[in-house]
């Protein structure tokens, strides 16, 4: 089998999921058009129009697909078992694995670019007499694309999730829950570190004065949104060579790395609850007491709690104990 015959397979496979990607998010950048049109005074000033003026509405729909189509783009065949098909074709893992991430991220890109073209296309032809448009290329191009950048990272973050777990509605929960605490994960580890270093977290934060349509801060968001792809992109194909069908079902695909995926969301999460701003919600509604910050004892305190919790309940996922009980006692479960 050719590469391009591999291509034409999955294609006719995909096209029902891709296709409406390129629908929705034309539409978005007609809907968006036609909402900042209403409101010259948020979309055109004396310095002219400028990306990051535009409606919040491309934004979420492009954040909201890409999760959702990194997601898919594993997570389908495991559940309507396309993969014992797939995986059974003269070609290699390494061709599959590579047609698969070359037309999702193909057409997800496709897709954002159709989106911006039909957004500012309609913008030049309903203008306001009374307005100024005055687009500035320089500046907007830096905009878009540092912002397609980080939305093709988060893509690639999602197709993690979508690879590594097996069970559809719990890694769909697993993929929600992480890339909404994804923020709070960054304020704990800030905290953190301010703590450490006995300065104010803010002070620390280097997103604080990260501008993107400038060089700098174009460049600082286009080599970390590389590093992630990279990252997320090499893990996978490791992970596709190794996938076993034998674990199909399973919430975690890969028995023998269970040990250190738990140790890894044992981290994450201590980190993005307890030190976090979240953490500091949970005890306002537990002591019923609002405070600015909370002492560090009481983070730590909650540190241990939240650990435990997901130590506790990550085995009795993972691990699947005859008795749930001791999936919280300290004893070693079986590996199987």
């Amino acid at each position: 089998m050719t590469t391009t015959t591999l291509r034409q397979l999955l294609w006719r496979h995909y096209r029902g999921m891709l296709l409406p990607v390129l629908v929705i998010m034309g539409l978005t950048g007609l809907k968006a058009a036609t909402n900042l049109t209403q409101n010259s005074g948020k979309l055109f000033n004396n310095a002219g129009y400028m990306a990051s003026d535009s409606d919040l509405l491309m934004l979420a729909v492009s954040v909201v697909i890409a999760i959702i189509l990194g997601w898919l783009m594993f997570t389908w065949d495991n559940y309507t078992a396309f993969n014992h098909y797939l995986l059974a074709l003269p070609v290699t893992r390494k061709q599959i694995y590579r047609a698969k991430v070359s037309m999702f991220t193909g057409m997800f890109i496709g897709g954002y670019v159709l989106m911006q073209a039909v957004f500012l296309s309609l913008l030049i032809l309903i203008k306001r007499s009374d307005a100024i448009y005055n687009l500035n290329w320089s500046v907007d191009l830096r905009y878009l694309l540092s912002q397609l950048a980080c939305l093709v990272a988060a893509m690639s973050v999602s197709a993690v999730w979508g690879l590594w777990l097996g069970q559809t509605v719990g890694s769909a929960i697993t993929t929600f829950i992480f890339m909404c605490s994804l923020p709070f994960a960054f304020d704990g580890l800030m905290n953190i570190l301010a703590y450490l270093t006995g300065q104010k977290p803010w002070t620390i934060n280097p997103l604080n004065e990260l501008d993107q349509s400038t060089w700098l801060g174009f460049s600082v968001l286009i080599a970390g949104s590389l590093v992630i792809w990279l990252g997320c992109t090499y893990l996978n194909r490791w992970a596709f060579d190794h996938l076993s069908l034998e674990s199909t079902g399973d919430y975690f695909l890969f028995p023998k790395l269970r040990p250190i995926f738990l140790w890894g969301v044992i981290a994450y999460l201590t980190v993005a609850v307890s030190f976090s701003s979240f953490g500091m919600l949970l005890v306002e509604i537990v002591t019923t007491h609002y405070n600015q910050t909370i002492p560090w004892y009481q983070s730590v305190i909650m540190a241990i709690l939240v650990a435990y919790l997901t130590w506790s309940i990550g085995r009795w996922i993972l691990y699947r104990p005859d008795k749930i009980r001791n999936a919280f006692k300290f004893k070693r479960l079986d590996n199987h």
